[in-house]
């Protein structure tokens, strides 16, 4: 992680159900789009940038671009701290990076990238407002 974004990011604690696993308890790698997307939630409100925010604003955003690295194993009642951070800034989509690692032992467990377009009504990228920018 870049320190100069160690100050803007969040971390959850992620507690691995039984039903995000297979059938040897280890965590289904189709959950990690649900980790993703818990952790930029929680991202967006520590940034002050809350969904209805850029509603009002009249944008959406999209996922364009989703990249999952898996480095070890987590299973059925591990807790995983998940970590996001905004990597980049584009003129119409922003970078967000995420670590997942396990509670207790630090070990890395997955990391990620998703890439989110900000669009307007018709689906068309659209620059990011200065206002949203600002938080960024």
């Amino acid at each position: 992680m870049n320190l100069s974004n160690r100050s803007r990011s969040v971390t959850i604690e992620l507690p691995i159900m039984s039903f995000e696993t297979d059938y040897v308890g280890i965590v289904n790698n189709t959950e990690f789009i649900r980790f993703v997307e818990r952790v930029r939630y929680a991202l967006s409100k520590k940034l002050g940038m809350t969904f209805k925010q850029v509603r009002n604003a009249k944008l959406w955003t999209v996922m364009a671009r989703v990249e999952i690295n898996y480095r070890s194993p987590g299973r059925f009642e591990d807790i995983l701290l998940g970590t996001g951070w905004v990597e980049k800034v584009g003129n119409t989509s922003i970078t967000l990076a995420y670590e997942f690692r396990l509670k207790g032992k630090k070990r890395l467990v997955a990391d990620a990238k998703q890439v989110m377009v900000f669009v307007n009504n018709r689906l068309k990228p659209t620059p990011i407002p200065a206002l949203l920018r600002k938080k960024l």
